[in-house]
């Protein structure tokens, strides 16, 4: 009962300081995540609105623009400004073609409402005879041509108005208005006003979104509201503005203090002195934030549920081996010296001390016994791997061969072989690179095949028929070497007539598919099928290099669906394929 005790305080010590940890960590991640992303989003949106509302400006800063370009170019009119030199008896209203086909000709038709000249002389020109100005307004006392005569010649923008001096007109518009000097004596001629049409500005600022219930509107420099999406509510009362907020911030964006879901960005444009603001609703803006925020409440509520059931059977699997240990210790204690220790756990420090306490030198023994068996198995890998990259009998056979010539003094054979040689082992090392181009791999076995050929003289005919198209494609190095000395020694060497190796190459679909093959002794269909699947030390070529080593080689660094293929009939011939994916390194 007492062990029982023990074993139990301590799955109840680890099962709660497990969990305890693991909700820590959820809630003090969670914490984080959410303020920053809180933070982070409330940002965004910032920036996000001041973009936005950044970029309506420049809109309307380049429609303004315009409109001033063709205002001003239209006060310059010469035909004009001769109409309105000259002295009249008495004022008359006229219609003017010059200017109805300016509007026309400006392509402007849709965006200018009305056009107005009104002369010093008396003289009023209108663009459409439809126009008629009500009989009791006098136009010279009105703002927009006050301003355009107090700033002689330049242009000069009003806020949005009804045009109330048209007789039966009731339509929104924002004027363009100028004083028209003449050109020859700089004196005043009189006033141009240029009616823009509203509804233009309002598809302007239509065409941003700042959420499903955001709006946009614009004052001039003076705090009068230019634009606004309720301009009728706003000039009635029943509706305002925080223009005063707007005024002192000048430029970003702010939380309304009266209402605090609403954004307001502030723009202000330099060439006209209005300013772009835009109103969005942040509960819109953050709707991301508040689908993030629950899923991640619904992600740590599931995480808490597993780490309440992982707690349990951590804490359970820990204490149960702990207990028998506990037990077996026991009885080791009342004299049981030779008790089974075998303890049925996964974890490895349990086992670790099972096994120390059973036979601790014994144990140090076999353990020193496997590690001297590692270190010989090592060392073998470490030969193998020397006989895989160095071919000892073939450069012993290539100088005795060499020596041999020179003896001879046939010196051209010892030129050509001893470059073919070292073109051959420095394409070999290659750098040290794994992977090089088929045009590389082509020369090696190409410069292999030339001191063979030397060597053997007529006993040995070969052919090397490869598609330059492939050239560029990759292989691992000292692919066909081996393939091509394995047919060599142990195909044709011996045949009384020679033989003859033929090497070739091509693409096919996605693959590459290169080829050697002799008219040697050939093999067995037993001979066939274990090639590739007997071990490398009953593989290993004359020169080194197992066959199965570069089966293994291609599927390592390619897949397992490329590497090598024979076919063979005995006593007429062998053919291998090298399948090989068509990439470049």
């Amino acid at each position: 009962m007492k062990l029982r005790q023990k074993a139990k305080n301590i799955r109840y010590k680890i099962f709660t300081h497990f969990f305890a940890l693991i909700m820590s960590i959820i809630v003090i991640l969670d914490v984080f995540f959410i303020y920053q992303l809180a933070d982070t989003t409330e940002k965004n949106a910032h920036i996000y609105s001041y973009e936005i509302t950044k970029q309506l400006g420049r809109n309307i800063e380049d429609y303004v623009n315009h409109m001033k370009k063709i205002s001003w170019v239209l006060s310059q009119d010469e035909n004009l400004q001769s109409i309105l030199r000259k002295e009249v008896e008495e004022p008359f209203v006229a219609k003017n073609t010059s200017l109805e086909q300016f509007k026309i000709n400006a392509n402007m038709a849709n965006d200018i409402e009305s056009i107005f000249i009104f002369g010093i002389n008396g003289v009023t020109l209108v663009d459409s005879s439809n126009y008629k100005i009500k009989d009791y307004i006098d136009i010279t006392q009105m703002d927009w041509y006050v301003n355009a005569m107090a700033n002689k010649g330049k242009l000069v923008l009003s806020p949005s108005h009804i045009q109330n001096y048209i007789e039966n007109n009731g339509k929104w518009v924002f004027s363009v208005s100028s004083a028209i000097i003449d050109r020859e004596t700089q004196e005043v001629l009189g006033v141009m006003l240029v009616d823009m049409s509203y509804k233009k500005l309002a598809d302007i600022c239509n065409q941003i979104t700042l959420g499903n219930r955001g709006y946009v509107y614009i004052t001039s420099k003076n705090g009068d509201i230019i634009y606004h999406p309720r301009q009728q509510l706003i000039y009635s009362g029943l509706r305002t503005e925080d223009l005063s907020s707007v005024a002192r911030q000048g430029e970003g964006s702010f939380v309304e203090k009266d209402d605090k879901s609403k954004l307001v960005t502030v723009h202000t444009l330099e060439g006209t002195g209005w300013t772009v603001v835009g109103v969005s609703y942040l509960d819109e803006l953050l709707t991301s934030q508040s689908s993030i925020t629950l899923t991640v409440i619904i992600i740590s509520i599931v995480c808490i549920i597993i780490a309440l059931i992982l707690s349990q059977q951590i804490s359970q699997e820990i204490s149960k081996p702990i207990l028998e240990l506990e037990n077996i210790m026991a009885k080791v204690e009342t004299g049981l010296l030779d008790v089974d220790i075998s303890i049925d756990t996964n974890t490895k420090e349990i086992q670790n001390l099972s096994r120390s306490f059973q036979a601790m030198l014994l144990e140090i023994k076999v353990l020193l016994g496997r590690i001297k068996d590692n270190e010989k198995m090592l060392r073998k890998s470490e030969l193998k791997l020397l006989q895989a990259q160095i071919n000892p009998h073939f450069l012993y056979n290539a100088l005795d061969t060499i020596i041999w010539l020179a003896e001879r003094e046939e010196h051209t054979k010892v030129v050509n072989m001893t470059a073919a040689l070292a073109r051959y082992f420095r394409l070999s090392l290659s750098k040290g690179v794994e992977v090089i181009p088929i045009f590389s791999e082509i020369e090696h076995v190409k410069y292999y095949l030339l001191i063979q050929k030397i060597r053997y003289e007529n006993k040995l005919t070969y052919d090397i028929d490869v598609n330059p198209e492939i050239y560029e494609y990759s292989t691992i190095k000292i692919v066909l070497q081996p393939l091509v000395e394995n047919a060599l020694y142990h195909g044709i060497k011996d045949l009384d007539t020679g033989g003859h190796i033929k090497i070739s190459g091509k693409k096919d679909g996605d693959n590459i598919v290169l080829t050697v093959e002799d008219n040697g002794k050939g093999m067995t269909a037993n001979q066939v099928e274990n090639i590739l699947t007997r071990p490398i030390s009953s593989s290993v070529t004359t020169g080194g290099v197992a066959i199965k080593n570069v089966h293994e080689r291609l599927q390592v660094y390619f897949g397992k669906e490329y590497g090598l293929r024979y076919e063979s009939e005995p006593g007429k011939w062998t053919k291998v394929y090298v399948t090989l994916p068509a990439i470049t390194d």
